[in-house]
Protein backbone atom coordinates (compact mmCIF):
# COMPACT_ATOMS: atom_id res chain seq x y z
CA UNK A 1 0.00 0.00 0.00
CA UNK A 2 1.48 3.46 -0.90
CA UNK A 3 1.85 6.13 2.01
CA UNK A 4 0.86 8.90 -0.25
CA UNK A 5 -2.94 7.78 -0.65
CA UNK A 6 -4.78 7.64 2.59
CA UNK A 7 -6.98 4.56 3.53
CA UNK A 8 -9.83 6.95 5.02
CA UNK A 9 -11.01 10.49 3.06
CA UNK A 10 -9.21 13.23 4.23
CA UNK A 11 -10.92 16.81 5.07
CA UNK A 12 -10.38 19.90 3.60
CA UNK A 13 -7.25 20.75 5.92
CA UNK A 14 -5.55 16.79 5.00
CA UNK A 15 -6.26 15.30 8.46
CA UNK A 16 -8.53 11.81 7.82
CA UNK A 17 -12.06 12.20 8.04
CA UNK A 18 -14.08 9.49 10.78
CA UNK A 19 -16.66 7.12 9.62
CA UNK A 20 -19.60 9.04 11.32
CA UNK A 21 -18.09 12.34 9.69
CA UNK A 22 -17.98 11.32 6.61
CA UNK A 23 -21.71 9.31 7.06
CA UNK A 24 -22.70 12.92 7.71
CA UNK A 25 -21.46 14.65 5.25
CA UNK A 26 -22.58 12.16 2.44
CA UNK A 27 -26.36 12.90 4.06
CA UNK A 28 -26.31 16.18 3.94
CA UNK A 29 -25.50 16.31 0.51
CA UNK A 30 -27.68 13.58 -0.85
CA UNK A 31 -30.18 14.75 2.38
CA UNK A 32 -33.40 14.78 -0.51
CA UNK A 33 -32.88 12.26 -2.66
CA UNK A 34 -32.50 10.17 0.69
CA UNK A 35 -35.92 10.91 1.49
CA UNK A 36 -37.71 10.67 -1.65
CA UNK A 37 -35.99 7.13 -1.81
CA UNK A 38 -37.29 6.35 1.97
CA UNK A 39 -41.12 7.64 0.86
CA UNK A 40 -41.08 5.70 -2.26
CA UNK A 41 -39.90 2.41 -0.74
CA UNK A 42 -42.75 3.54 2.65
CA UNK A 43 -45.25 3.76 0.27
CA UNK A 44 -44.66 0.95 -1.75
CA UNK A 45 -44.66 -1.32 1.32
CA UNK A 46 -47.73 0.53 2.33
CA UNK A 47 -49.67 -0.09 -1.05
CA UNK A 48 -48.01 -4.33 -0.59
CA UNK A 49 -50.09 -5.11 2.61
CA UNK A 50 -52.74 -2.98 2.03
CA UNK A 51 -53.20 -5.36 -1.32
CA UNK A 52 -52.47 -8.70 0.74
CA UNK A 53 -54.82 -7.51 3.24
CA UNK A 54 -57.40 -7.09 -0.08
CA UNK A 55 -56.51 -11.17 -1.21
CA UNK A 56 -56.66 -12.44 2.02
CA UNK A 57 -60.19 -10.52 2.65
CA UNK A 58 -61.59 -11.96 -0.92
CA UNK A 59 -60.15 -15.42 -0.24
CA UNK A 60 -61.97 -15.61 3.15
CA UNK A 61 -64.72 -14.06 1.71
CA UNK A 62 -65.19 -17.34 -0.94
CA UNK A 63 -64.12 -19.87 1.87
CA UNK A 64 -67.09 -18.81 3.89
CA UNK A 65 -69.47 -17.17 1.65
CA UNK A 66 -70.18 -13.51 2.87
CA UNK A 67 -67.39 -11.11 5.22
CA UNK A 68 -70.09 -10.16 8.22
CA UNK A 69 -69.70 -6.44 8.17
CA UNK A 70 -70.01 -4.42 11.60
CA UNK A 71 -73.34 -3.72 11.49
CA UNK A 72 -74.22 -7.66 10.74
CA UNK A 73 -77.56 -8.98 11.67
CA UNK A 74 -77.16 -12.28 13.52
CA UNK A 75 -80.35 -14.38 13.85
CA UNK A 76 -80.82 -15.75 16.99
CA UNK A 77 -79.83 -19.16 18.10
CA UNK A 78 -82.44 -21.71 16.89
CA UNK A 79 -82.51 -24.49 19.66
CA UNK A 80 -82.56 -28.00 18.45
CA UNK A 81 -85.61 -30.04 17.93
CA UNK A 82 -86.81 -32.48 20.56
CA UNK A 83 -84.60 -35.95 20.49
CA UNK A 84 -83.43 -38.63 22.75
CA UNK A 85 -80.31 -39.67 23.63
CA UNK A 86 -79.20 -42.69 23.70
CA UNK A 87 -77.00 -43.68 27.02
CA UNK A 88 -73.40 -43.61 26.44
CA UNK A 89 -69.98 -44.15 28.53
CA UNK A 90 -68.23 -40.55 29.04
CA UNK A 91 -64.22 -40.53 30.22
CA UNK A 92 -63.57 -37.26 32.78
CA UNK A 93 -60.70 -35.04 32.74
CA UNK A 94 -59.03 -36.79 35.34
CA UNK A 95 -59.33 -40.23 33.69
CA UNK A 96 -62.19 -41.69 35.01
CA UNK A 97 -65.09 -43.60 32.97
CA UNK A 98 -68.79 -43.37 33.87
CA UNK A 99 -71.87 -44.25 32.76
CA UNK A 100 -74.38 -41.98 31.33
CA UNK A 101 -78.25 -42.33 31.49
CA UNK A 102 -80.41 -41.96 28.15
CA UNK A 103 -82.28 -38.60 28.37
CA UNK A 104 -84.57 -36.37 26.33
CA UNK A 105 -82.95 -32.88 25.08
CA UNK A 106 -84.60 -30.03 22.74
CA UNK A 107 -87.66 -28.73 22.83
CA UNK A 108 -90.85 -29.29 21.52
CA UNK A 109 -91.79 -29.14 17.58
CA UNK A 110 -94.45 -26.21 17.34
Amino acid sequence: MNDDTPSDPTSEDGEPVSFTKAAKNLIKKHKPTILTVGALGLAAVFVAVRHTMEQSTARDAEDFGSVAGPGAVHEPHQPSVRHSVVGHKRTLADGRVISVSGYERGVAAA
